[in-house]
């Protein structure tokens, strides 16, 4: 029987603690799961939304009238297919696929450590970090992406988009129209040793950021192109441990907002407003945000 809830809280679902209730919350794990749910969006006329581990959205307080997919066991694997490639399932957790990677002397997933993030997710965010030693340089999941599997929501169809096929760009991927089911990635051998010696240089890097003390939903805002980035802009306007009811910019790391216990969305869509309005009056830019808004 496909997993539902009628009226699921948000706010239960998201890692800022956050969000009214939901029309239906779905857990497929196969296929056909996928497509019931969908069915049910279309015969309610109700909008459609996708989490993955929930780490990048803001849900509002009022809720969302719609129907919610985050999909389950059945796309929880992982599969060495030889030749340095391994597939992935959409809701496989980051921190297991680094470490079963390592566990197989596989090297290049290792920036990926420290976010709290399904495969699906990253792969609808393109995640990356900048690289260890040249900040100048990023490393994005795009980079080591063979293809990816999805069901169009158009014509309910099951396809494999090879990596060229898919428009990537700064925490973008272009994957709008289609539900993320899994996709391969190709890595390099490596040691074992070499291998964990890399994670704990990117967890060192993400150490603050792992730490904040409060619930949160990771970077609100996009980092510019070709000047500071946004939470170094953010704390030079004085905003850093600014509050708004229950919600704060993080005294840790400027460009996150925690939820210090009870904020609601309003709290944290003001301190985003606030942060856009005297970045743009102090520094000419306009703040783009990287959280999801549902």
């Amino acid at each position: 029987m496909l997993k539902h809830e009628y009226g699921k809280m948000m706010s239960d679902c998201t890692s800022l603690k956050i969000g009214g209730p939901v029309f239906c919350w779905f857990e497929p794990e196969d296929f056909e799961g996928i497509v019931e749910a969908i069915s049910v969006a279309e015969t309610n006329k109700k909008a459609l939304a996708f989490f993955g581990n929930g780490t990048n959205i803001l849900a509002r307080d009022e809720g969302f009238d719609g129907v919610a997919i985050r999909l389950d066991g059945g796309f929880n694997y992982i599969e060495d297919e030889g030749n340095r490639l391994v597939r992935v399932g959409s809701a496989v957790f980051l921190p297991r696929l680094i470490k079963e990677c390592a566990e197989l002397g596989l090297t290049g997933c290792e920036f990926l450590s420290g976010i709290p993030a399904s495969f699906g997710g990253v792969l609808f965010m393109n995640a990356g970090v900048r690289s260890i030693g040249d900040r100048e340089k990023r490393k994005e999941i795009k980079d080591i992406i063979v293809d990816i599997d999805v069901l169009d929501l158009r014509d309910k169809k099951r396809k494999t988009l090879k990596r060229n096929d898919i428009e990537f760009s700064y925490r973008s991927s272009g994957l709008e129209g289609v539900c993320i089911l899994g996709g391969r990635i190709r890595l390099e051998k490596d040691k074992k040793s070499a291998i964990i010696n890399r994670i704990d240089s990117f967890m060192e890097k993400r150490i603050g950021l792992c730490d904040l003390g409060f619930p949160s939903a990771g970077s609100v805002f996009r980092n510019p192109q070709g000047t500071r980035p946004a939470g170094r802009l953010i704390e030079e306007c004085g905003l850093k441990g600014y509050r708004v009811g229950k919600a704060e910019f993080s005294v840790v790391h400027a460009n996150v907002i925690v939820n210090t216990g009870g904020a609601t969305s309003k709290d944290v869509f003001d301190l985003i407003d606030l942060a856009k309005k005297r970045v743009k009056k102090r520094f000419g830019i306009e703040l783009e945000l990287e959280l999801k808004v549902i």
